[in-house]
């Protein structure tokens, strides 16, 4: 009997690096002499500016697909949207250049990233119990390379990553890969932080879904505060 489990990885895995994108542009604006807040910088990548400089991650806009436009071209694209950000502060094109390669750079660092305590234990024991763990990830194309620096390569079979696939959570169609991969296994669950990137898109894939580090089931077949409560829970 096949069995796999899919995580997610930021929120799930890995803590506190929702941020990463805003405090590493704030970083280094500073130290190339730029004022510019970090709400602020917080408030275009989010897309929540009242002005109308705004950074659309692909994951923003699960709507839209973007299967010609991955890998190298995923990053070409986030990039080329800073541009307008760049010039409403008056950051020379030099700069702006300086600052794409360190934004880059700082997210592919893997030190910038904590993971939960019980997350190599849980995914050890998950493999005991006969279960294939698969990374299933609205990300950017390079995710395995910083899993493997954080030692966590040894526990993942394979990886569905929507910035390698054109398609991001709750799409069907990047669950539908990642059940591809994995062999369409007889037992399946998402694990997840993300009611509707992780809950509803498990569930509408027909996977069980499990809801971690959250105090409310959101429609999950099953909550777990914290990792190391997955196991017991598996069938």
């Amino acid at each position: 009997m096949e069995k796999a489990l899919f995580w997610d990885f930021d929120g799930t895995l890995v803590y506190n690096s929702s941020d990463i994108w805003e405090k590493s542009l704030y970083s280094i604006l500073k130290k190339l002499k730029y004022n510019v807040e970090i709400k602020k910088i917080y408030q275009h990548l989010s897309g929540k500016s009242t002005e109308q400089i705004k950074v659309a991650f692909s994951w923003h806009t699960p709507e839209n697909s973007y299967t010609d436009s991955t890998n190298q071209k995923w990053w070409d694209n986030f990039l080329k949207q800073l541009e307008p950000f760049y010039n409403h502060y008056m950051i020379s094109r030099e700069d702006a250049e300086k600052a794409n390669s360190y934004i880059k750079d700082s997210v592919l660092c893997c030190s910038n990233y904590n993971l939960y305590e019980d997350a190599v234990v849980v995914l050890r024991k998950c493999m005991e119990m006969g279960y294939n763990n698969y990374i299933l990830s609205n990300n950017y194309p390079e995710l395995p390379l910083v899993i493997k620096a954080l030692g966590l390569s040894e526990y993942f079979v394979d990886y569905a990553v929507s910035a390698n696939i054109g398609y991001e959570k709750p799409r069907i169609e990047i669950f539908q890969y990642a059940l591809k991969i994995a062999n369409f296994p007889d037992v399946c669950y998402m694990i997840g932080d993300n009611p509707i990137a992780d809950i509803q898109g498990g569930k509408s894939a027909g996977m069980k879904t499990v809801l971690v580090h959250k105090k409310s089931v959101f429609e999950a077949d099953y909550l777990c505060k914290n990792l190391s409560k997955i196991p017991a829970i598996l069938l």
